[in-house]
């Protein structure tokens, strides 16, 4: 995911509940197998864990909730 820090990407993503989601997020900082984003879902600050990313692209514009 570093190559990503400080981009806008979309995120296929698995949550700790199984949930699969599409999320728009700024990925801000990348520490082992954790990163840090701003999540545009949810309007905050998130943790998500890099294995649980099923797919990543660089958006062009972030999509309205």
């Amino acid at each position: 995911m570093e190559i990503y820090m400080g981009k806008i990407v979309q995120l296929i993503y698995i949550d700790r509940k199984k949930n699969v989601t599409i999320r728009d997020v700024r990925v801000i900082s990348v520490k082992g197998k954790q990163f840090k984003a701003y999540c545009y879902l949810a309007e905050a600050l998130r943790i998500f864990i890099t294995d649980n990313v099923v797919d990543v692209e660089i958006c062009r514009s972030v999509r309205e909730a």
